[in-house]
């Protein structure tokens, strides 16, 4: 029985730390299929008139009960006659909804982004975007749910016994605004090389997020401010796209993200080799640290499909036995307007 009750403590404490410290934000493996995620100056930085995607990960289902993370987003872009053929503005949205945890802990945001592209050059080969995010965030959660230690007769636990410690709990349902910005710098060298670096700065605005109230009552009797807020964070990314024949292309990639004084950094390539009408894919990844990520997907009639599975081999493996997380991406692009002079090529055509 102390075993069980050990193991109840710890599993509550967890989650405990969890919801009522400053938390994470879920980390992709797919970064590059999450464009809007990563970086508002993405906002219709892509080929094509519309572009679609869908991303779903599942992760830690191996020692707990999984996190799972879905989103969905959409961008286009838009050309207003006043910019004549040196400038651009994409628009988008993503609905983004993450599930951690016994106690139900939820989010649920939804954000619009905007960004505005202007060529360097003649045929806007090089060019900057600047992208903007204003969105709404929900966290909410189910106190039922857990287990409290007033609950507990130095025997064993009866569910029916109220406890006093979700009293403190005041809200189960919060909104807050949130505010992202991010840069970006594209380059089409020549018809076989391309780069693109930039970075991103999310929460500038720091919201407040807890359940408790903001001013709270220590056991003293005195008064106790609950400054809990999302920190910002930072992502720095960089990306090269190179031909190496007809039917082959090679595209690696590197992203460090910084969130409340935890750092990592993803470093990887995916090949990408034509066949026939398909286009496959295949590519190792490594999040510094934490996992190796090997993922294998297709294209078909600009509807891509990536899978991805992260080894853990950080040392919670002794805990994971090596599994991770799990992510599918599903991205389609519509090109559906033919090519003028303010569209000129900006991406390798491969």
């Amino acid at each position: 029985m102390k075993n069980i009750f050990r193991i109840t403590v710890i599993s509550f404490l967890t989650a405990f730390v969890c919801y009522f410290t400053e938390a994470q934000d879920v980390h992709y493996s797919q970064m590059y299929a999450t464009p809007l995620y990563i970086n508002p100056a993405f906002t219709g930085n892509h080929e094509c008139d519309f572009r679609v995607g869908a991303n779903y990960r599942q992760q830690a289902a191996s020692f707990t009960i999984p996190f799972e993370t879905y989103t969905a987003w959409g961008d286009t872009r838009i050309y207003p006659e006043f910019l004549r053929r040196r400038g651009w503005f994409g628009v988008g949205a993503h609905l983004y909804y993450d599930n951690a945890g016994d106690g139900d802990l939820q989010k649920v945001q939804g954000m619009l982004f905007t960004a505005y592209s202007q060529g360097f050059n003649s045929d806007n080969s090089l060019y900057g975007s600047l992208g903007v995010g204003l969105g709404v965030t929900n966290r909410s959660v189910d106190k039922n749910a857990f287990i409290f230690g007033d609950q507990w007769d130095d025997q064993n636990y009866d569910w029916s016994e109220p406890t006093s410690d979700p009293a403190k709990i005041k809200y189960t349902s919060i909104f807050y605004m949130d505010f992202n910005l991010g840069l970006s710098l594209h380059h089409l060298v020549n018809s076989d090389w391309m780069y693109e670096v930039g970075a991103s700065i999310s929460h500038i605005n720091k919201p407040y997020e807890s359940f408790y109230p903001e001013y709270l009552e220590a056991e003293d009797g005195s008064t106790i401010h609950n400054t809990n807020r999302v920190g910002r964070k930072i992502i720095a990314h960089g990306t090269v796209q190179h031909i190496l024949a007809d039917n082959l292309l090679i595209k690696p990639e590197i992203y460090f993200i910084s969130h409340e004084g935890v750092n990592q950094t993803l470093l990887g390539a995916n090949l990408v080799a034509g066949v026939a009408e398909l286009k496959l894919y295949g590519g190792l990844w490594y999040r510094f640290g934490r996992d190796i990520i090997p993922n294998v997907g297709l294209e078909y009639n600009k509807l891509t499909i990536m899978f991805s599975y992260d080894v853990n081999v950080s040392k919670q493996h002794l805990a994971s036995n090596y599994q991770g997380g799990f992510e599918i991406s599903l991205v389609k692009k519509f090109c559906a307007r033919k090519s003028t002079k303010r569209e000129p090529c900006k991406f390798l055509q491969f």
